[in-house]
């Protein structure tokens, strides 16, 4: 069957009930399924399941919207007459269901997760032998498979993974439509008011969230920087602790090398000194990658909600009606929305307060290497004093090049501090501008408020 086509500017949106029961589809989602919206509406959203969808990916999906966060997926769909068409969707829990937003994919990263579905489908379908008897084992099986190609791509789990491609999925859009990004036309003069007002309310989110950072994908660069060091850190606390052991160790063979052996075991003292504050970094930078991630997807997600918010009340701009389901349908979005933005507000919060961390260790840590400098060129002019210590002058030559390399790398820390800094007051506009758009969703569905 042949792959039904729609536009990168296109946004699809349903809202469902806990059970999956659709209860709102816009206009492009009829179009591109097939459907006509009576079919859709009060229809099982697995209307639309494509069978070369792994179950495994929807299993996993749904665990994590049943702990009230946002997901997203790559989604194969079925229209009524067999053809398909790829998503990506952006999924939030809403009083009574679900709501689903979903673009077109355009990033690189479709074509491999394409080949990661099939792969994770063969193993179900094996699993299953054609019984449906079988079919919670298949799962299980296709779940495990997903894991291991995940792990094998990089990612520590799916919501690693989902983080990435959001991020990658949205700023792939942005780049393709440019200046036609989020941008809907003009309200018309016969606009319903107060649907006017959302979709106006709905264009200042958008600014309001392209002004938190100039482009989504920072975050999740600064993550993948941050992630490095993670590594330099482990590596350090490694590498200090052996070349020390081994100067300890070569100056104890010395005839005359006991102020050498006093040196090198100054060294030791102030490595092991300097491990609990090696162990807090390394804390402080996974830390920090998890809340660049989050940050990085709910700032991808608000966007799409924010620009399908604005698509959905222009699309009904003109309604003489705008109570009963539009009024509805519109305060479930805004819901799905503000639920982000606050996630959003939290977790920046939480990112300027362990990035202030990360930095006061990372200063902390590097006066204690300026101290193992300094022992390691007294250790070097100890050892110019005796007789046949080119190993132990090896030794500390290697430990003051280490050592150098790693006050480079910590120096570096206080570049994620001004790639992430910004207005202190984001928190309080962002609870503004999201309680400012719930209240006018609200007295539209409110008869004695028009």
């Amino acid at each position: 069957m042949a792959e039904r086509r729609f536009e990168l500017d296109e946004l699809f949106i349903s809202t469902t009930d806990r059970k999956g029961h659709i209860r709102l589809s816009n206009s492009v989602f009829v179009r591109v399924s097939g459907f006509e919206a009576s079919e859709l509406h009060g229809a099982a959203h697995n209307v639309i399941r494509h069978a070369d969808m792994p179950r495994a990916v929807f299993k996993v999906f749904w665990e994590l919207l049943e702990q009230g966060k946002p997901v997203a997926a790559y989604v194969k769909n079925k229209a009524k007459d067999g053809d398909h068409y790829w998503v990506m969707a952006v999924v939030a829990p809403v009083p009574g269901g679900y709501a689903s937003v979903r673009i077109k994919p355009s990033h690189a990263l479709f074509d491999k997760v394409r080949a990661l579905y099939a792969d994770v489908l063969a193993v179900e379908r094996e699993a299953e032998a054609g019984d449906p008897r079988n079919r919670k084992a298949s799962i299980a099986a296709g779940e495990a498979r997903l894991g291991e190609l995940l792990t094998a791509a990089g990612f520590a789990d799916y919501e690693a993974f989902m983080r990435e491609a959001l991020v990658a999925e949205v700023t792939s859009r942005e780049e393709q439509l440019g200046d036609a990004a989020g941008r809907t036309s003009a309200v018309p003069p016969e606009a319903h008011p107060r649907v006017a007002e959302v979709f106006d309310r709905c264009v200042a989110m958008r600014r309001f969230l392209d002004g938190i950072v100039a482009d989504v994908a920072a975050y999740a660069e600064t993550g993948a920087r941050l992630a490095g060091k993670s590594a330099f850190v482990r590596e350090l606390s490694e590498d200090m602790r052996l070349f020390s052991l081994n100067a300890m160790l070569a100056s104890s063979r010395l005839a005359d090398g006991a102020a050498l052996s006093a040196v090198a075991g100054l060294q030791r003292a102030r490595f092991d000194a300097l491990e609990p504050l090696l162990v807090a970094l390394a804390e402080d930078i996974n830390g920090s990658v998890d809340l660049l991630g989050d940050m990085g997807f709910l700032i991808a997600a608000s966007r799409i909600q924010t620009e399908m918010m604005a698509a959905f009340a222009f699309e009904h701009i003109a309604d003489a009606d705008v109570s009963g389901v539009l009024a509805e349908q519109l305060e479930l979005l805004t819901h799905a929305l503000c639920e982000a933005v606050e996630r959003l507000s939290a977790g920046l919060t939480a990112l300027d307060a362990r990035v202030k961390t990360l930095v006061q260790h990372s200063a902390e840590l590097d006066r204690g290497l300026q101290v193992v400098r300094a022992l390691e060129v007294n250790g070097r002019i100890e050892a110019a004093r005796a007789n046949d210590t080119d190993q132990v002058r090896t030794l500390f030559t290697e430990i003051g090049q280490r050592v150098e390399a790693a006050r480079e790398e910590v120096a570096g820390f206080g570049e994620v501090r001004s790639v992430l800094q910004r207005d202190a007051t984001v928190e309080a506009r962002a609870a503004q501008y999201a309680a400012a758009l719930q209240a006018v969703v609200r007295a539209l569905g409110d008869p004695g408020a028009r």
